[in-house]
């Protein structure tokens, strides 16, 4: 298939950026030491110190899909992708999936890693595989939305993180003192990260949470789809892709 051809070249030119290839090994690392170091003392590790790094690694590349397409434009590339025949959304996806295909090396890095540091491995099971499969969708989407504000700024790639990690903290990643759930808990409800996460971690989510993990994802595509023909049209008629 076409689209399939195309994310595989757009995968094999992100692998060759050092910045991409590290930028996930040094997170992934980084936050499983760190969760090493926290349980050390007492040696009272959950079992799911991996998890957690496995979570932060996809999400560090999935950051790097936000001005992606801003970098494009740098490049001189964005341009010759959407004069194509090819439909605005594949050739934008097919720049942006790469930064979540290669996230997913995260987690078989974290495990390896937490094997090497005598921890304990748990959550393994086809629900982990459940949970990390939508997670990835979930990070798809996300990263297609969020870009489209992206590509109208010059200076996307500097605050990125300002816009990706709260979404990530607010999902459940990390436990959250009791009497401040329920004020968390409404945004937990509408970010599509909050299901995977519950399901990596090995919990059964109530149906509350399935339903509210669908709507909002269908919400998210169908407003992307709308941004795009928005933002493409705009970014057109005042130039700043240097279409004419």
């Amino acid at each position: 298939m076409p689209f399939l051809k195309m994310v595989k070249f757009q995968l094999k030119l992100y692998i060759k950026n050092s910045y991409f290839v590290n930028l996930v090994i040094i997170e992934t690392s980084s936050m499983l030491l760190y969760e090493y170091l926290a349980g050390y003392v007492g040696h009272n590790y959950s079992g799911q110190e991996w998890l957690i790094a496995g979570i932060m690694g996809t999400w560090s590349s999935c950051t790097t899909s936000a001005g992606a397409l801003g970098y494009q434009r740098r490049q001189g590339t964005l341009s010759h992708l959407l004069n194509t025949a090819i439909p605005h959304e594949k050739a934008l996806l097919a720049v942006l999936s790469p930064a979540a295909i290669y996230g997913l090396i995260a987690f078989p890095l974290a495990g390896i890693e937490t094997i090497i540091l005598k921890m304990p491995l748990n959550n393994l099971s086809w629900q982990l595989l459940l949970g990390i499969f939508l997670l990835w969708i979930a990070r798809i989407v996300l990263s297609y939305f969020i870009s489209l504000f992206f590509i109208l700024s010059r200076n996307a790639i500097a605050y990125e993180r300002l816009i990706f990690l709260p979404i990530l903290l607010l999902s459940g990643l990390l436990s959250v003192p009791t009497f401040i759930y329920p004020f968390i808990k409404p945004f937990q409800l509408l970010s599509p990260l909050s299901l995977p996460i519950k399901i990596i971690y090995g919990q059964f989510p109530q149906f509350t949470w399935i339903l509210s993990y669908i709507v909002v994802l269908i919400a998210f595509i169908l407003l992307s789809k709308w941004m795009t023909n928005v933002v493409i049209h705009r970014a057109f008629k005042e130039g700043r892709l240097n279409i004419f």
